[in-house]
């Protein structure tokens, strides 16, 4: 009876912990570097007007109080901090304009916006990543991408030589592409190869016991808590990091290389020792360790882990 009202405690306190960690680095918090809050904020109303044109039939002059944020929400923004905000809300105002000149339509906040983005050239290079770009949705799947899912395993039996750090940032680049809440980015991953130190991140994680010493590339994957803001988004930082985690692990295989994801279901008190030991940011919440190199043999041994049939996690409602 004891150790379950530990455990209820237990609960209780990592849940308040939780809430000052939300509460001193979220969106809303003045303790926030103000670039960095401004960096999200302009991501995500610039992300409205793109989506409000890659709409079938968007709906003319949409958006005017969004836009005019926009604008006033870039001009008292450091771009030394990131031009990405810039590049994506430049390119948006653009591609709102071009809507409207195609569709023939004159209004003022046309005339303001393309006055604003003059005001911008020069600042941030062209061409803006922003607005909205033709895509071509083929019917079929690529005929690797089942194979490439298939023959992902945790492997555990992985060579300790450093990969070149060239070629972990072309996946990290291409886990990039992993789809992220209005646009967002939250996910971080910080990458380790001295191999005293990731045994002193892996030994505070306490889940790879056995092969820790075969560990010569480590990620931890973790969330800006300063990307969400109110409490309907206080989990948010664990979704986009895990689709980036996973994202992460797939194209690690696409690189000929073996993953190992370990779980960070930690207390406070160990999460605050790994970022310590890592060099984490106090305002990134941890969502993961990820293991990787080459295989030692291409032919090893892989946990079964079957999975459950379909029938019993799917629920078709008609």
């Amino acid at each position: 009876m004891f150790d379950k009202l530990m455990k209820v405690a237990g609960i209780f306190s990592e849940a308040l912990r939780d809430a000052f960690t939300f509460l001193r680095f979220n969106a809303y918090s003045p303790w926030v570097d103000k670039s960095k809050r401004s960096f999200y904020k302009i991501i995500i109303e610039a992300h409205t007007i793109e989506k409000g044109l890659s709409l079938q039939d968007p709906k003319q002059l949409f958006g005017k109080d969004k836009i005019r944020f926009v604008m006033n929400a870039l001009s008292r923004y450091d771009v030394s901090h990131s031009t990405l905000p810039a590049h994506m809300a430049l390119g948006a105002l653009e591609a709102y304009v071009n809507f409207h000149t195609a569709a023939g339509v004159t209004d003022p906040l046309l005339d303001e916006i393309n006055c604003f983005l003059r005001e911008w050239e020069g600042k941030v290079p062209r061409p803006w990543k922003g607005g909205i770009k033709d895509y071509a949705f083929e019917s079929s799947l690529p005929p690797d991408l089942q194979h490439l899912m298939a023959s992902r395993s945790s492997i555990r039996t992985l060579k300790p030589a450093p990969l070149r750090p060239e070629a972990v940032f072309e996946a990290i680049t291409m886990a990039q592409l992993a789809p992220s809440q209005c646009n967002r980015q939250s996910s971080r991953v910080h990458l380790y190869q001295d191999p005293k130190r990731i045994q002193q991140l892996l030994a505070l994680q306490g889940g790879s016991r056995g092969f820790a010493e075969s560990v010569g590339n480590l990620f931890v994957v973790s969330s800006e808590v300063c990307a969400w803001g109110g409490p309907g988004q206080r989990n948010q930082a664990y979704v986009d990091g895990a689709l980036f985690a996973m994202c992460l692990m797939f194209a690690c295989r696409s690189m000929g290389w073996g993953t190992c994801p370990l779980n960070l279901a930690v207390d406070h008190k160990t999460e605050k020792a790994i970022r310590h030991a890592g060099g984490i940011p106090e305002g990134e919440r941890l969502i993961m360790m990820i293991a990787f190199g080459e295989p030692v043999s291409q032919q090893t041994k892989v946990a079964f882990s079957p999975r459950r049939p379909v029938a019993e996690i799917a629920t078709l409602h008609a």
